[in-house]
C-alpha cells in the first residue's frame, strides 16, 4: 500500500512539474484570446476609415471595403499567456474579396493605429515577432 501511494504521488509530483511554473491556467488564456482579439479589433477600427476613407475603391478590384473582422491572437497559450502582439484578421470587400490585415494587440505604434496589410507587415523587421512568444508582462484591454 506504502509503494502504490509513493508511486501515485511520484507519478503526480511529475506531471505537475512537466507544467512548469509560467503556465497559465485555461481561464487566463481563454481571457487573453477575448482581450486581444477586442484590442486589435479596437485598432482595427481606427485604422479603416484613414487607410480606406468613406469612398474609396479598390483599384483593381474596383469594390468597396466593408468592414475588417480580427481574430485573437492565435500565439496565446498555457505557455505564452500574452502571445506575440498580433493578431491577423481580414478587410473584407462588396465583391467578397479581402484583404490580410495584421493588427497589434498590445499598442498601436506600428503601421497606422497598430494595423497594417499583411503584405507591408512581411517587409517589416518586426515580422519575425509573429508566432513568437513576445516578452511582454501584461495584456490591458484598451479604453
Amino acid at each position: 500500500m506504502t509503494r502504490l501511494f509513493t508511486a501515485v504521488t511520484l507519478a503526480a509530483a511529475l506531471t505537475l512539474a512537466a507544467c512548469g511554473p509560467d503556465r497559465a491556467p485555461q481561464d487566463i488564456v481563454d481571457g487573453n484570446m477575448t482581450i486581444s482579439r477586442l484590442n486589435a479589433q479596437k485598432n482595427a477600427n481606427s485604422y479603416f476609415p484613414q487607410a480606406w476613407p468613406e469612398g474609396t475603391v479598390h483599384p483593381v478590384w474596383n469594390a468597396k471595403p466593408t468592414r475588417i473582422l480580427m481574430q485573437s491572437d492565435s500565439s496565446i497559450t498555457p505557455q505564452c499567456r500574452y502571445g506575440d502582439g498580433w493578431a491577423s484578421g481580414d478587410l473584407q470587400f462588396d465583391n467578397g474579396k479581402s484583404i490580410k490585415i495584421k493588427c497589434q494587440t498590445n499598442g498601436v505604434g506600428k503601421g497606422i493605429n497598430g494595423c497594417m496589410q499583411e503584405v507591408e507587415f512581411q517587409t517589416k523587421s518586426y515580422k519575425d515577432e509573429d508566432g513568437r512568444c513576445a516578452n511582454l508582462n501584461k495584456l490591458e484591454k484598451f479604453q
